[in-house]
């Protein structure tokens, strides 16, 4: 229970962050804008970088921290190249 408990809080909030990521500096709490500028989440600019074509970069949607290495790692590459060989799923990028 605590595990499922810990990790629909995880998902809950992942979710409420990457929503804050679309909204403006006015619409939001100030402890958001406060931890937008601090860099612990998203900024609206790095967010969009999530929504511009190829889409293949820009996955982690909620504090930005891990993209560069994920990115010039080709992470989420590989994971597409697994889901399109088992579900034949072709990825947008």
């Amino acid at each position: 229970m605590g595990f499922v408990g810990m990790a629909s809080g995880c998902i809950m909030f992942s979710q409420q962050f990457h929503a804050w990521a679309h909204g403006t500096k006015s619409k939001l709490p100030p402890l958001v804008v406060a931890l937008r500028d601090g860099g612990v989440l998203l900024s609206r600019s790095q967010h969009a970088a999530h929504h511009r074509p190829p889409y293949n970069n820009n996955y982690c949607i909620v504090s930005g921290v891990w993209n560069r290495f994920l990115d010039e790692n080709k992470v989420f590459e590989a994971l597409e190249r697994v889901v399109f060989f088992k579900l034949r799923r072709r990825p947008r990028s």
